[in-house]
């Protein structure tokens, strides 16, 4: 009771809609303790606008979907409009469009940029800049252009939140603010943040000096790829203790230790590994261990971390790390010869680990081809094998005196090469021995030919292929090296396009900036339907990638529903297509305040349509939540040109 008390207090503390203009709207509201009621000041409040017209900008990055939040501030933008106005011919294919998307932007107007994983872009504007909540947790934005919008609270010992975030990484309710409206009834009501701390122990039970530990959370991708992402990082004090802080709420894997293949010789120095500086430091690397002391995180146990919680004795008990070796040989097919000379490298399959492509005691034999990789870690590698260039790259041409085509020919010139360079890789696993035998053929990636057509059945002016791409992904999801991957070409204005650089294998097909309201409705290599089956390359003739695009979409709109029939704001309403390996065809949303949704631009097709109460983003592609939408979603038919309204009811989070 007093709880609502002290909140009905500060709000009627808050300006009157009446006191802004009429044209403009106004927000304003309250920062609570999330357990006590109690205002929090110092609280920075931020109004980032989601509907604001970016143009090409905003479709140059549409495609891009950061593992996490990440804010773009404004003078790092204008600084690039400087740069690209005093070089305003590139000359890099697709950098001329790149260029003239970010000229068209309105930079001086513009505070910050925020792109988050699944939320699109959102707009903080120099004339409604972030602010901090008073003595009494109170804020406001006054003359506010109607649109849409995200509030986004940040503060010191609090989590990050989206206003009406339902769960750590979600993303609020909208707010939608009409001209004139006034939206002075906001209560935002903080959570404190967690810490976790423990020690590390050698096989002894000594402490372990200088160990790298981890927090890592599991999240999917818009590919539906489940990955780890770092959550805080740390390294053990001379007591083998470390503290990880300021965590929002949720479930955590520990792990400490080495990551693969991150060798320190005896005489490396302790200060380019960052943490305490000493000369009577040893370097000592160890096995990396998740908790509660297993190799494999899929048998490490979670961590809870709940709001405001401490958590210790989180301790791990650490071997020391083992190394073995890696051998095999290198052959050109060309010749039946081992090459001259050969770079061998090997690289983390994991993406979020760094490449090393040679430590002290890499060795390779030119007489025959064979190769040894020394101190390497357990776990999963690619193996690769690089020839040197044939002749010294010769120095940079000045490119001041070049006309845009001429850059474009130089920097398709050097592609070309890098291209035509023989390569080899081979996937290794490397488990507490040796590894023997490894192949690695080398050969040269072929190009793929396409173009892209509209439709012939749609009518209206053309559009624009600036930002769109067409990308190949190993069907089963397994990673490509950095110099084995197929590499797409911008695509010509006449809808002409080329992927160099594709190595025999099973690919499945995207596509990235595809122009607004447009979707593929057909993709063919020769006869084989490659939009919703595996693209097997090579093929036997050199047909050309046929792609068609149609801008006649179909729409879904609704309302979300709690099991009492009330309407539910700020929930993830999705729309699952029946194909489950078209990644790009799943449509999430999330509802309004007043619990209403709208999926536009939907491939003609079959979905589920399905709302859960609180999930995270892309949690959706988790497999026991897409039963659980096959059983209690709605079946939902687009047709061309489609518009139709669904309402949805919404599900538990926890199947």
């Amino acid at each position: 009771m007093l709880r609502a008390t002290l909140i009905a207090l500060l709000l009627q503390a808050l300006p009157a809609a009446g006191q802004q203009p009429a044209a403009k709207a106004a927000v304003a509201g309250v920062v609570v303790h999330s357990g006590t009621g109690e205002p929090i000041p110092n609280v920075r409040v931020t109004l980032a606008r989601t509907d604001a017209p970016l143009g090409p900008f905003g479709e140059l990055l549409a495609g891009d979907h950061p593992s996490g939040e990440v804010t773009i501030p404004g003078d790092f933008l204008a600084e690039m409009a400087v740069q690209i106005a005093a070089d305003p011919n590139p000359g890099e294919p697709g950098a001329a469009a790149a260029a003239a998307a970010l000229a068209a932007l309105p930079v001086a107007e513009i505070e910050e940029i925020i792109a988050g994983p699944a939320d699109g872009l959102a707009v903080v504007f120099k004339s409604m800049p972030p602010t901090l909540s008073d003595e009494r947790g109170r804020f406001a934005f006054a003359g506010v252009e109607p649109g849409k919008y995200r509030l986004i609270f940040s503060g010191a010992g609090h989590a990050r939140q989206n206003y009406g975030q339902r769960t750590f990484g979600g993303v609020g309710i909208p707010l939608v603010l009409g001209a004139g409206q006034a939206r002075t009834d906001i209560v935002m009501p903080m959570i404190q943040t967690g810490a976790v701390n423990g020690r590390i122990l050698d096989t002894t039970g000594r402490p372990s000096a200088g160990v790298p530990v981890q927090l890592v959370r599991f999240s999917y991708d818009e590919t539906g790829e489940r990955k780890p992402q770092p959550a805080a990082s740390t390294q053990t004090d001379d007591r083998g203790e470390y503290r990880m802080y300021r965590l929002s709420p949720g479930h955590y894997y520990l792990n400490a230790g080495n990551p693969p293949r991150d060798y320190r010789p005896p005489y490396f120095s302790p200060g380019l590994g960052g943490g305490y500086v000493s000369p009577n430091r040893i370097v000592q690397d160890y096995a990396l261990t998740y908790y509660p002391g297993v190799e494999d995180v899929n048998a490490a146990s979670a961590i809870n971390v709940q709001p405001g919680a401490d958590l210790s004795g989180i301790d791990l008990s650490l071997g020391t790390q083992q190394y073995y070796r890696v051998r095999g040989r290198v052959m050109d097919p060309r010749t039946g010869q081992p090459p001259a000379f050969a770079i061998i490298g090997i690289s983390p399959q994991s993406p979020d680990l760094p490449a090393v492509f040679g430590v002290p005691g890499d060795s390779y034999n030119p007489a025959d081809g064979s190769f040894e990789l020394v101190h390497v870690s357990p776990g999963a590698y690619m193996v690769t094998a690089n020839l040197r260039n044939p002749s010294p790259v010769p120095p940079g041409p000045d490119f001041s005196g070049m006309s845009p085509a001429e850059r474009n020919a130089y920097f398709e010139s050097i592609r070309d090469a890098e291209f035509a360079r023989p390569k080899a890789s081979a996937a290794v696993t490397v488990i507490h021995s040796d590894v023997e035998g490894v192949a690695l053929m080398l050969g040269t990636g072929a190009s793929i030919s396409g173009r892209v057509r509209i439709d012939p059945a749609t009518s209206g002016p053309a559009p624009r292929f600036d930002f769109l791409q067409i990308h190949l992904r190993k069907a089963d999801g397994a990673p490509l090296t950095s110099t084995i991957t197929p590499r797409p070409e911008p695509i010509k204005g006449d809808g002409t396009f080329r992927i160099d650089n594709v190595w025999p294998e099973e690919y499945r097909l995207s596509a990235a900036g595809l122009p607004s309201g447009f979707y593929i409705k057909e993709a063919r290599l020769g006869d084989a339907d490659v939009l919703n089956s595996v693209l097997h390359f090579p093929i036997a003739d050199s047909s050309t990638l046929d792609i068609v695009i149609s801008p006649n979409v179909g729409e879904v709109r609704g309302t979300a529903v709690d099991q009492s029939g009330r309407s539910a704001p700020g929930v993830q309403v999705v729309l699952i297509p029946s194909r489950r390996e078209r990644t790009d065809l799943f449509r999430p949303v999330t509802s309004d305040s007043a619990g209403h949704f709208t999926i536009a631009a939907v491939a003609p097709g079959e979905y589920r349509l399905a709302a859960w109460e609180a999930i995270e983003p892309y949690a959706f592609f988790d497999p026991e939540l897409i039963k659980q939408a096959e059983q209690r979603g709605k079946s939902v038919h687009v047709a061309e040109l489609s518009r139709q309204t669904v309402d949805v009811s919404l599900m538990p989070s926890v199947p």
